[in-house]
């Protein structure tokens, strides 16, 4: 269960709400929109950004999820793929 993740309790050590989202999305399409938005800044007002560590655990729950998920992971269509 995603909930015995390491890097899950890291998320829900300091963000509880962004870490019951990543719960309900856990194993859906949606889950890597979740983390591409919560990882990328477009709102107008000031974000501070996530510490170091709670990034690192972002990044790797997007790892195990394409892993275990491999249908819900982003296709990469850039140039260096071909």
């Amino acid at each position: 269960m995603i909930e015995d993740s390491p890097y899950y309790e890291t998320i829900d050590f300091s963000f509880p709400n962004i870490a019951k989202k990543i719960k309900v999305f856990w194993g859906h399409p949606e889950f890597t929109k979740l983390l591409q938005d919560l990882q990328t800044d477009s709102s107008d007002k000031p974000r501070a950004g996530f510490p170091g560590d709670v990034l690192l655990a972002l990044s790797e729950l997007q790892t195990i999820h394409d892993l275990v998920y491999p249908q819900h992971a982003p296709k990469d269509n850039s140039i260096w793929n071909i």
